[in-house]
């Protein structure tokens, strides 16, 4: 047989092993026995942040996958768990270990950011929200996107839609793609979180800003505002300021670095009365 026709065939050998349906998930394989695990975090939120180090303890080849959407559990409790969002396949010999990286996204918003050297356990996989949105992110390529972590944030925290931001392409197929997977609608303004360092958990939001859109069927004077759910005043936009007929864009940003969560309301008033309202989620 030609050398050209035996390298075919072992191509093909080898993609039929690496993807045949045999192949393992690593939970199932550890839990056989086949593998041992160490799993470990390179510390940050997204992206090329888990190192997976895999020996085979048995003396056959192996075809293993960690699929996008299993959740690796952190063993410190303080720190968040993180969401694999590429999936992963590879063949490992027999009695061979390889150290693999995982890439990942961290799902506790309101716990720390995973230490280096942080250890996890394989878990299991996330719930199916969680499992469609990884997916998504890993047929989008979007796993080093902190706009996708955003996302992930929404889902795993019920963090608001418009938390997600970044690239516009990006953020609108992302939160287009929430909505629909939560059912919550995509709201006219966007909330910007503090920065952070890698040991600190997920801040509060440090400004929201949007557009708000308005108009007059008559002259007359506008007050436009930020309110609380109890109609206290929290920020003035705009005090009586005469306005002619017509259609308005008023473009605002509230700090909200002292407000606690809850609900507000950007409200504009002419005369006194209450002519428009939107409301803002924090």
């Amino acid at each position: 047989m030609k050398l050209v026709n035996l390298l075919i065939i072992a191509s093909s050998i080898t993609s039929e092993t690496l993807y045949s349906e045999n192949i393992l998930n690593i939970e199932e394989a550890a839990r056989k026995g086949y593998i041992k695990l160490v799993i470990k975090a390179k510390g940050g939120h997204t992206g090329d942040v888990i190192s997976m180090k895999i020996k085979n303890l048995t003396s056959e080849s192996l075809s293993l996958k960690v699929e996008a959407g299993r959740r690796l559990d952190s063993q410190n409790q303080e720190e968040q768990d993180l969401l694999v969002t590429r999936e992963e396949r590879f063949a490992l010999g027999g009695k061979q270990e390889k150290t693999y990286k995982i890439y990942g996204m961290c799902c506790q918003a309101h716990n720390h950011s995973p230490a280096t050297n942080s250890l996890y356990s394989v878990g299991k996989m996330a719930d199916s929200s969680l499992i469609k949105l990884a997916t998504f992110i890993n047929e989008n390529k979007y796993y080093s996107e902190f706009t996708a972590q955003e996302a992930v944030w929404t889902v795993s925290d019920n963090n608001s839609i418009a938390g997600i931001n970044g690239e516009k392409e990006i953020t609108d197929k992302l939160q287009k793609f929430v909505s629909v997977l939560t059912g919550r609608p995509i709201p006219a303004y966007r909330i910007h979180y503090k920065q952070q360092s890698d040991t600190d958990a997920m801040g509060r939001a440090v400004h929201v800003e949007g557009v708000f859109a308005y108009s007059l069927n008559i002259d007359n004077k506008v007050t436009i505002g930020i309110y609380n759910s109890e109609g206290k005043l929290i920020q003035s936009l705009m005090n009586a300021e005469p306005h002619e007929e017509g259609e308005y864009k008023l473009s605002y940003k509230v700090n909200t670095t002292k407000l606690p969560a809850g609900v507000y309301y950007t409200r504009m008033m002419t005369d006194g009365a209450v002519m428009k309202e939107e409301k803002i989620e924090l």
